[in-house]
């Protein structure tokens, strides 16, 4: 006996139907997969300079021992500086206690650059 596949086949259509959901879950997953890559590619803009924890205070902020975490704006890392000096209760002014800099890399020599600093809480952001 020899079957044709015709629309009214039960066996093509749950074939048909097989094949369709492998190919959405396909691209559900491809597309799943492109979201989370593109979120974790993204390079945080500001980066966290804080020294108040440390005695005697260093007069060289912007080292990578000294990096405190990764910001997205100028206020957001100058809200997380200033919170961690008023949580240590600290009397070191925010002026000495941190700096924010903006876009910072290592360059061939090894040594910290950032595009621009801006120390504590300068203009106002928090």
């Amino acid at each position: 006996m020899v079957r044709f596949f015709v629309a009214s086949d039960p066996m093509n259509s749950r074939f048909k139907m097989t094949l369709m959901t492998r190919t959405l879950t396909k691209i559900l997953l491809f597309t799943a997969t492109a979201v989370l890559l593109a979120g974790c590619i993204r390079t945080p803009e500001w980066t966290l300079f804080y020294v108040a924890d440390q005695m005697p205070i260093p007069t060289q902020i912007v080292l990578q021992d000294h990096i405190s975490g990764y910001y997205d704006s100028l206020e957001q890392c100058q809200a997380k500086g200033a919170g961690m000096l008023r949580l240590q209760a600290s009397s070191v002014p925010a002026e000495q206690a941190f700096v924010c800099g903006e876009l910072c890399q290592v360059d061939e020599q090894q040594q910290l650059q950032c595009k621009s600093q801006v120390v504590g809480t300068e203009n106002n952001a928090v």
